[in-house]
């Protein structure tokens, strides 16, 4: 089955890669890349908001990377849990208002085609960050044998 193949490590890896990749991004553009981005107008403000951005895209990977590593348990299982719940929140929320601003605008704006994949880009963090944050202890079962496949027989429930 797919799901019996989902593991912390799995989902933790994905995020904390995503979370490389999404500060990459956000140091690029800090620095004044145009990629899918105009810093014409961009001010001293905007560069060093961005790079903050990048930080925290930063300390996102290192969260998921610290939920499947041994280092990870000296800082504590659900604290980083906890804060993975966060950053998924906070993605979903930046999917929300980007769509959200599409609605009310009835079109793209300027957005266009690389709003699109920026916003797919934010959802697929909000969903990989959601999982490790609300679904890790039942990643951390099915590593020990029970997990997901208990679920579904009713095992895991107790």
């Amino acid at each position: 089955m797919l799901m019996s193949g989902i593991s912390t490590r799995r989902v933790g890896a994905l995020a904390a890669v995503w979370g490389i990749v999404f500060a990459g991004f956000h140091f690029y553009w800090a620095a004044g890349g145009t990629l899918a981005h105009d810093p014409s107008a961009q001010s001293l403000a905007d560069s060093l908001y961005i790079g903050f951005i990048a930080v925290l895209g930063l300390a996102g990977a290192a969260v998921a990377h610290g939920l499947y590593q041994p280092w990870g348990s000296r800082i504590g299982r659900r604290r980083l849990r906890t804060l993975a719940r966060l950053g998924g929140i906070l993605l979903f929320l930046g999917v929300v208002v980007g769509v959200g601003r599409w609605i009310a605008e009835g079109s793209f704006g300027d957005d266009g085609a690389d709003g699109v994949v920026i916003t797919a880009y934010f959802l697929l963090g909000a969903l990989l960050f959601s999982a490790l944050g609300w679904l890790g202890d039942v990643f951390s079962r099915s590593e020990r044998g029970g997990g997901i496949n208990a679920l579904r027989t009713g095992q895991g429930l107790s």
